[in-house]
């Protein structure tokens, strides 16, 4: 670990709960633990939305990363290599120990957190993957039930099932997660799918694998989407994609839209789901624990059963990158730590398409 520097530059909530720049000290690997030099970190709602929500404070941020594996003592308990270019979803939650936040120059994970990058998959587009993809792949085969991608399903209870009977709805068709959403849904042998979504990306995500495609702002498309489900054979899952917390509320949008059913399941982005929805995180690897300023706790404890196979959809996704699934638009943020901010402050806007990540380090 000779000639490493002593601090790493990072995204930090300050003491007042503002987002600034701040040099971190450099990050000591425990035993068992990765050090990584990040190439790539993801941007993502919950980047500003946890701050805000829950009042963190001096808090360092980011929740996945791609990057390479850098010598280190405790690297012969791995089953990595220095050099190797790794990707993968960090700890969450108010206890995290800010050496594991992903939006920093140096950063040390356990191995079971990352996967090592393959070729057809380029880091860029690995440093936005894992929260989006594992989302959706927790919400869809834990959640919704559906079973998993053939290709995946060795020695689990999806092994040699049937195509499912149903349709799927994603409130939020244009998000990460809904795209994500609409392919691994296709991917587990859903027929019909439907997503809500600006008209101006319909074109976009039919050939992902929505088949009944309806715009947002159309006065009408609550009746239009219940017209469509009428009918339906097997059960609806209804997944909400977007989480908007003020008018329109996606959540109360959803369940609306969805017309008198024996079956029907619904999901949701959201930490605090409405009546009939369950809550979705992004991995169930970890135990994580929220405190709400009124002194709730929100805890969610580590589930390896469910972890597995929100794992798995997330393996089909990797082996299949720029074929059965298609990437979707990635922009690569270079700039300073300043234009960086300004990057996650835009997240509320929730009007991004497709990805944004951070190239470090931040100038």
């Amino acid at each position: 670990m000779a000639n490493l520097p002593t601090k790493s530059t990072a995204l930090c909530a300050n003491e007042e709960g503002k987002i600034v720049i701040h040099d971190l000290p450099f990050p000591e690997p425990q035993e068992g633990e990765i050090l990584i030099k990040v190439l790539y970190s993801g941007v993502n709602l919950s980047d500003v939305r946890s701050v805000a929500f829950f009042g963190l404070k001096n808090y360092a941020l980011g929740g996945e990363f791609c990057g390479e594996v850098l010598q280190s003592s405790s690297l012969t308990s791995t089953p990595f290599k220095a050099g190797d270019i790794v990707a993968g979803i960090v700890a969450a939650g108010r206890s995290r120990d800010p050496r594991h936040a992903a939006h920093q120059e140096y950063i040390t994970v356990e191995p079971d957190w990352v996967f090592k990058v393959p070729e057809n998959l380029p880091p860029q587009a690995a440093a936005g993957l894992s929260i989006v993809v594992q989302t959706a792949s927790n919400a869809l085969f834990n959640h919704l039930g559906l079973p998993l991608p053939p290709s995946v399903a060795d020695g689990t209870i999806d092994e040699g099932a049937s195509s499912p009977e149903g349709t799927l709805v994603v409130w939020g068709g244009a998000t990460g997660v809904g795209m994500a959403a609409i392919q691994l849904g296709r991917a587990s042998g859903v027929s019909s799918i439907v997503a809500i979504a600006s008209a101006r990306r319909h074109d976009f995500l039919k050939p992902l694998g929505a088949t009944y495609l309806f715009e947002y702002h159309d006065p009408d498309v609550i009746e239009k989407v219940k017209k469509t489900l009428q009918g339906t054979k097997g059960t609806i899952w209804g997944f909400d994609a977007l989480g908007s917390v003020e008018n329109p509320i996606s959540q109360e949008l959803l369940k609306s839209a969805i017309p008198p059913h024996d079956k029907v399941r619904l999901a949701t982005v959201l930490l605090a789901p409405h009546e009939g929805f369950e809550a979705v995180l992004a991995s169930r690897q970890f135990h994580v624990e929220f405190s709400l300023p009124d002194g709730t706790t929100l805890r969610f404890h580590k589930d390896e059963t469910l972890a597995n196979r929100h794992w798995r959809g997330f393996r089909w996704v990797i082996d299949n990158y720029g074929g059965d699934y298609k990437p979707t638009p990635v922009r690569v943020l270079e700039g300073s730590g300043k234009d960086a901010i300004f990057e996650l402050h835009k997240m509320w806007h929730m009007n991004n398409f497709g990805k944004v990540v951070l190239k470090h380090p931040l100038v």
